[in-house]
């Protein structure tokens, strides 16, 4: 069975803010016994029976429907209610409730109110009075049905998805999507759509903490063709100063177990160092994992014996932060002379670490 949609909080916690307001003409209802109505309003509850003996798929699909009919009545109520009491406090409350409503019943398989929640999300958009934040879920609603019509299309999704992402960091710049929608578009970007997406998000005006993302995809191009300043003890003890490594090629491993495509590439990693490590070859392990001991035991298990930096997940991870690593697996490789010289070594890493290590 599908789980209803959560109507925002605010709006059917009202119950206790019920205002006076004028009558309905014709009517004998006060707005605020039409708001008490519709806040009132119950969505029906599965039979009791079916705790027992679990419905058929015949009768999941008519409980759907009902759900499905009775939030399409709690839309149309909210909309009664904004339309009768346009000046009451409640009225913009009810018409996120008609928004919330008519998601639940699209939901629940109501397609033919598809257009009415696309009329009424783009009437919220553009409502530059409405709570920047609703406004903004608003957007990622219509802006996810847009991207789903697209890709049924076989559009571009990787251009839809730049445009998309651009576009978010430039309506909201505060809002997360559209950052981390540039930073996994960077992961296989050239440089130089790289340093675009990295100008747009440290000058976007948002918050610190998303404009950094921006600035630290900026550090990350800028080390390229320079040597590379990841120095720190591991965790074994020894001393790493890439900056040293001297006649290497290094391939910098930024990584984590709870990461698949880590785990994934890790023997295609260790198959590199067991054929190249007495050659002027070496790899140096940035981990991502929240449980050191996690990290430690697969080190042993898979028997890595590149040293390791252990940082934690997120921004506590000095090298994952100075360089907005948010997405891994991530490779670095750096050849002998110590200059960064691939950001993206996940794609074609063996014949790439086999073109440096001939130089």
């Amino acid at each position: 069975m599908k789980k209803p949609l959560r109507i925002i909080a605010g709006c059917l916690a009202a119950l206790a803010l019920f205002a006076p307001g004028a009558r309905a003409e014709g009517t004998n209802l006060t707005a605020a016994q039409a708001w008490a109505a519709l806040t009132n309003f119950s969505m029906p509850t599965p039979p009791m029976e079916w705790q027992t003996n679990p419905p058929t798929e015949a009768e999941l699909a008519t409980f759907d429907d009902q759900q499905a009919a009775q939030a399409g009545a709690l839309a149309d109520r909210a909309r009664d209610f904004y339309a009768q009491f346009s000046s009451d406090t409640n009225a913009p409350k009810a018409r996120v409730v008609e928004i919330q409503a008519l998601k639940m019943a699209t939901h629940f398989g109501a397609t033919n109110r598809l257009a009415d929640l696309d009329a009424r999300e783009q009437r919220m958009l553009a409502d530059t009075n409405a709570p920047q934040q609703l406004r903004y879920e608003v957007r990622l609603d219509l802006l996810g049905r847009e991207l789903q019509a697209k890709a049924a299309t076989g559009a571009d999704m990787k251009a839809e998805l730049e445009k998309a992402g651009r576009a978010l960091v430039k309506e909201f710049p505060s809002g997360l999507e559209g950052y981390e929608i540039l930073m996994d578009l960077s992961m296989d970007a050239d440089l130089l759509k790289t340093h675009d997406f990295g100008e747009l998000m440290a000058n976007s005006g948002g918050p610190p903490e998303l404009t950094d993302l921006g600035k630290g995809l900026l550090r990350r191009l800028d080390a390229v063709g320079r040597p590379l300043p990841i120095e720190f003890k591991a965790a074994d003890g020894r001393a790493v100063d890439l900056t040293t490594l001297s006649n290497k090629v290094v391939l910098v491993d930024f990584w984590a177990t709870w990461c698949p495509g880590c785990v994934a590439l890790s023997p295609a990693v260790k198959k590199l160092y067991d054929q190249f490590h007495t050659n002027g070859f070496d790899v140096v392990g940035i981990n991502f994992d929240e449980d050191t001991n996690q990290a430690q035991r697969f080190i042993q298990e898979h028997d890595l014996a590149w040293p390791q930096y252990f940082g934690g997940r997120g921004p506590e991870n000095k090298f994952g932060r100075d360089y907005s690593i948010n997405a891994l697996p991530a490779v670095w490789l750096a050849d002998r002379k110590g200059i960064l010289r691939d950001i993206h070594g996940t794609t074609d890493l063996e014949a790439k670490v086999a073109k440096l290590m001939a130089e």
